[in-house]
């Protein structure tokens, strides 16, 4: 109750926030995999940060970013994603070192045209703020075969800048979702960009994606260019106790009721410990909580978590429906078999005889749905279980559809 309602408690901001990164002071327990990051770029290493949409990649990229740059260190953070074309990204990269790594004007424009001059860029300044753009003048034809090698050189030329700093400063590029890149490449890119990079000290590199099984194949085949060019890490779920303590701390700060760990586990439990579906359970839980107190002893509990997760799924109903009905038949089906099998056995024939479908073609349903970021394999003690990347929409099927 707030106090009006003759209680104490002040309802302050909701504690719970996601559907945006998250800065370093916020992240919870993600202190390992934030330091690996911040050791990658300051020791001019590469790195290779797999895991799943929802789990906090990019945060943790963030929360690097801003320790790097308070330390006085020059950090270029791009989403390959953001850019339509592999030639954008090259520009915005260049752009980038251009205003971080300068600070003349003059010698910006002078110098950094000689460290990229393979890609003959043209500088242009524009807009209220005279901000600095950069095209480069590569004409695409002629990269029908080498669809990277602007990035290639793009790189090389923000290793030989970086030479041009003090030895204190640390030079990092992170490229997240960086299998977009490769995928767009065609089969020589991974090559193209192994061969840049493999010699430069001076540049640290992260390349995160959330794709894992491209991800893992990339970097952990020996017969791939990128096996053994860098560390790997996989970002998994947050340590279940540490998680549990920090809701609990939060909902009990805000002045909520909960009367033991049940209903946390509830929250986790439903949302499948993925960190995005656990905060947005949460917070709405939090908001739940926050009419009822007006009324009623706000106090959180099991049923009042179902309740809630009940309301989210069928606010999203709208984006679940466009993405179910866009599926094919088969893949409809298979999605089903995850559900009643757990992600577990799903390509055995009796699991595809149980929803009328070949084995071959669940498999095949199975790959485009990884593809589609889906689904998921989770991977643990030496099993293989397939997930849904938004356990949500496995809830709204569940619903809805079965």
């Amino acid at each position: 109750m707030n106090k009006e309602s003759g209680n104490d408690m002040e309802f302050k901001h909701n504690p719970f926030r996601f559907g945006g990164d998250l800065g370093s002071d916020e992240l919870v327990d993600r202190a390992e995999e934030t330091a690996q990051v911040e050791a990658t770029i300051r020791n001019g290493e590469k790195l290779f940060l797999i895991g799943p949409r929802r789990f906090g990649k990019t945060s943790i990229l963030r929360a690097a970013d801003e320790k790097l740059t308070r330390s006085g260190a020059i950090v270029l953070r791009l989403n390959a994603e953001a850019f339509p074309t592999v030639e954008m990204l090259v520009e915005k990269i260049v752009t980038a070192a251009a205003v971080r790594l300068k600070d003349r004007v003059e010698a910006r424009i002078e110098k950094i045209g000689k460290f990229f001059s393979r890609l003959k860029p043209e500088f242009k300044y524009g807009g209220a703020g005279q901000e600095l753009s950069v095209s480069i003048g590569i004409d695409s034809s002629a990269l029908e075969n080498r669809p990277v090698k602007p990035l290639a050189d793009a790189l090389d030329g923000l290793e030989k800048l970086a030479r041009t700093q003090p030895g204190s400063r640390p030079v990092g590029l992170i490229l997240d979702e960086f299998q977009t890149v490769v995928t767009r490449g065609g089969d020589n890119a991974e090559a193209q960009i192994r061969a840049a990079i493999q010699e430069h000290h001076r540049v640290g590199y992260v390349f995160a994606g959330s794709q894992t099984r491209l991800m893992t194949e990339m970097t952990m085949n020996h017969d791939r260019p990128f096996y053994r060019l860098g560390s790997n890490r996989f970002i998994g779920p947050l340590p279940k106790a540490e998680f549990s303590a920090h809701l609990l701390k939060q909902f009990r700060r805000s002045g909520f009721v909960v009367a033991n760990d049940a209903p946390i586990e509830n929250i986790l439990s439903l949302a499948e410990e993925v960190p995005y579906n656990v905060q947005m359970l949460a917070h709405n839980c939090w908001e739940e909580l926050r009419a009822r107190g007006r009324s009623q002893p706000a106090k959180l509990t099991g049923a009042l978590v179902v309740h809630v997760l009940r309301q989210t799924v069928k606010g999203l109903d709208p984006l679940f429906t466009q993405t179910w009905t866009r599926l094919t038949s088969v893949q409809q089906r298979a999605l089903i078999s995850v559900i009643r099998r757990q992600g577990s056995g799903i390509t055995s024939t009796e699991a595809a005889r149980s929803i009328g479908l070949p084995v071959p073609s669940v498999q095949s349903a199975l790959r485009s749905l990884h593809e589609q970021s889906i689904l998921r394999d989770d991977s643990f003690a030496g099993s293989v279980r397939t997930r849904f990347d938004d356990p949500f929409f496995a809830e709204w099927i569940r619903v809805t559809v079965m």
